[in-house]
């Protein structure tokens, strides 16, 4: 117990990420289901670790550095809070590709993401969100190899440096697979759950929660930008003196790989941009009526039963 309270102290961006994960995920689909993205998202990738460190699948082999995780939980090999962190990964990817597909109902500044079940459970969305998870590696996974340098610690290392900034192409292929592998058992049990709400008359009631359409892109712009913020300050601010080897190089590659993931996430945060202002950005009422049929919300049937006078 002790360990597990120190890594949620002395990491706090994770126990942040996580808190915003529940909050995220209870709005949008209840406690249950975030229960068991939960413990899905986490047993997932708990064996995906398990068989990369030891077998090199599917993340490519990579070793622990378990002298600096001596405080932190480790369970059979596997920091707890590493494991952890993949269930809010895959979801707020999940989520924020929800949006790039779905109609937003917008009033004023509340913006609603409306997503009918038959949406949030279709293949591209499964396949855009294990993207979107992949994406969020690239800028997350190079940075973190310079844990040692930053308050993450040297938590690891890859025997054999990989091809982008030493990480091996081999664990981007990984985080897919973890991505698609979580969304999908999710997708599945969402439907078994909603076919039982439906045999029991009893559908899950959401809150509205003012702009919460926005809640994804935002998160998962928080987690990106956040981990770019660390690799710019290793590459413009860092004390230079605590480098060993070729301090020059070593700033440059860390500036290069700013300026690369600057590049990658830009596009993805411009065209999460415009889906405000596409010109066929409001449901149509069929899908407005069945998505509200699926997801009851009083507060937003109330707004749907109003004549609309704001409508932008």
């Amino acid at each position: 117990m002790s360990e597990l309270l120190w890594s949620f102290t002395h990491r706090p961006y994770v126990t942040l990420f996580l808190l915003a994960f529940l909050a995220l995920s209870w709005l949008e689909q209840g406690g249950l289901r975030t229960l068991l993205w939960l413990i899905t998202g986490y047993f997932v990738a708990f064996v995906a670790e398990w068989g990369s460190i030891n077998h090199g699948v599917p993340f490519g082999f990579y070793v622990y550095n378990y002298e600096a995780l001596s405080n932190d939980l480790v369970v059979a090999g596997v920091p707890f809070f590493d494991s952890l962190s993949f269930a809010f990964l895959s979801y707020v990817s999940f989520s924020f590709a929800q949006y790039f597909v779905s109609p937003l109902w917008v009033r004023g500044f509340d913006v609603q993401r409306v997503t009918p079940r038959a949406t949030r459970n279709s293949a591209g969305v499964l396949f855009l969100g294990a993207c979107l998870m992949v994406v969020i590696d690239v800028i997350v996974d190079p940075v973190t190899h310079h844990g040692r340098h930053w308050f993450l610690g040297d938590i690891y290392y890859y025997p054999v440096p990989g091809h982008h900034f030493d990480v091996p192409l081999a664990n981007y292929a990984g985080w897919f697979v973890v991505g698609w592998l979580t969304i999908l058992i999710n997708q599945h049990l969402d439907r078994w759950l909603a076919s039982r709400e439906a045999n029991r008359g009893r559908a899950t009631v959401l809150r509205h929660a003012p702009g919460k359409g926005l809640y994804a892109p935002l998160f998962w712009a928080g987690i990106v930008l956040f981990q770019l913020g660390v690799t710019a300050w290793l590459g413009w601010g860092y004390d230079l003196s605590l480098v060993a080897g070729d301090k020059t190089a070593w700033q440059n590659g860390l500036r290069l790989q700013f300026l690369a993931g600057c590049f990658v996430i830009a596009p993805i945060l411009i065209l999460a941009a415009t889906q405000l202002v596409r010109v066929n950005r409001e449901p149509e009422a069929a899908v407005l009526d069945q998505w509200l049929q699926e997801y009851p919300c009083a507060a937003l049937k109330s707004r749907r039963a109003a004549p609309d006078r704001s409508a932008t």
